[in-house]
């Protein structure tokens, strides 16, 4: 009977696990064999769960100017490595770099980011 209930047991955890590794889509959604560089100003800052969001309006290689949705990592990730909800302020110029949707939306998984001061932010540490 012990046997069995461990099984059982193994079971509805591996099942769990499985549901939330495919809940989260990861780098997924974005081209991740080329990295893009854009510079523009900051619109707001979301700092919520499960990702924190910039948008931007960011400037293309064209000129074309579009508000951009960028993704972060979690908020706790984010406090780890030298951000808080006051690091960005609508207005603030930056350059950021990471994977553009494949889409082709303007949506982006931040890897960096520059403030107009030098400071240099992990986007998804």
């Amino acid at each position: 009977m012990k046997l069995r209930a461990r099984v059982v047991l193994l079971a509805a955890v591996l099942a769990g696990a499985a549901t939330s590794l495919l809940a989260h889509h990861g780098l997924a959604r974005f081209d991740t064999t080329h990295v893009v560089t854009l510079q523009g100003t900051v619109t707001d800052l979301l700092w919520i769960n499960p990702h924190a969001y910039i948008h931007a309006d960011l400037k293309d290689d064209q000129g074309k100017i579009a508000n951009w949705a960028l993704e972060l990592g979690s908020p706790a990730m984010l406090s780890r490595h030298g951000w808080s909800p006051d690091s960005l302020k609508p207005g603030d110029r930056v350059t950021v770099s990471g994977y553009r949707a494949k889409d082709g939306s303007p949506y982006m998984s931040v890897g960096r980011i520059e403030l107009a001061n030098g400071k240099s932010l992990p986007g998804a540490p």
